[in-house]
């Protein structure tokens, strides 16, 4: 099955781009590349990771602003993960970056199977960690539009309580109980408790606000309504 991604590559040595590009261009990646960080800053085509995984490769010691200095200067503004590669590496430098935030390291020279399999694990974690992201703001979705009665409801689930302990915590039948939690079920479109219960924790379900209540007081409490 063919990969899809899109890689940058930040190097000033122009044959050590071409080789990245062949080589993950026979991969089935999308590569573009950039002679320094200052054409890549000006260039800014992070727009392009919106659509797709990405990452980018990029060179530690180059003329003008190094890797290190680009990584320290606009980490917050990238929307892909960095490796970086480099020709005169020290542990030194390996674990600044990993520091910065990069995600692995690179030293030259290195195998276009290692290149290869760097990065394409690299995309495949930022899918895996796109579609985490995407499934947790969908759940917290969810929970906003839960009444006041199905976030107690949900409350006394994942701590653990059973239907007779709800009834007597909520002051309600166990009938009323059980016809709260079909609701909830179905809105949470969850395929039984166990699966609730991890769905509620994943999305942080205390701190969802239903619109139009109160922000939550510290510590995941909503304030009670004057």
């Amino acid at each position: 099955m063919a990969e899809t991604g899109l890689v940058f590559v930040v190097d000033d040595d122009p044959s050590m781009c071409e080789l990245i590009e062949a080589t993950l261009v026979r991969a089935g990646l999308t590569v573009k590349t950039f002679p320094s960080a200052e054409a890549f800053a000006e260039a800014n085509p992070c727009a392009d990771c919106k659509t797709t995984s990405c990452c980018l490769l990029l060179d530690l010691v180059m003329p003008g602003q190094s890797g290190l200095e680009f990584l320290e200067n606009r980490l917050g503004t990238l929307a892909c993960p960095v490796i970086m590669i480099t020709a005169r590496g020290s542990i030194q430098d390996a674990v600044k970056s990993m520091k910065l935030g990069a995600v692995d390291f690179l030293e030259k020279p290195f195998s276009t199977e290692d290149l290869t399999k760097l990065v394409l694990e690299t995309l495949k974690s930022r899918q895996c960690a796109a579609l985490v992201g995407q499934e947790r703001e969908e759940v917290r979705g969810r929970i906003a539009t839960l009444s006041p009665r199905e976030r107690e409801l949900l409350d006394a689930i994942v701590l653990g309580s059973s239907t007779k302990m709800v009834a007597d915590r909520l002051g309600i039948s166990p009938r009323t109980v059980d016809h709260h939690r079909a609701n909830l079920m179905e809105k949470m479109r969850a395929i039984n408790v166990a699966d609730l219960v991890r769905m509620a924790m994943q999305a942080d379900y205390k701190n969802v606000i239903r619109p139009g209540a109160a922000a939550p007081e510290p510590g995941g409490a909503v304030p009670p309504k004057p």
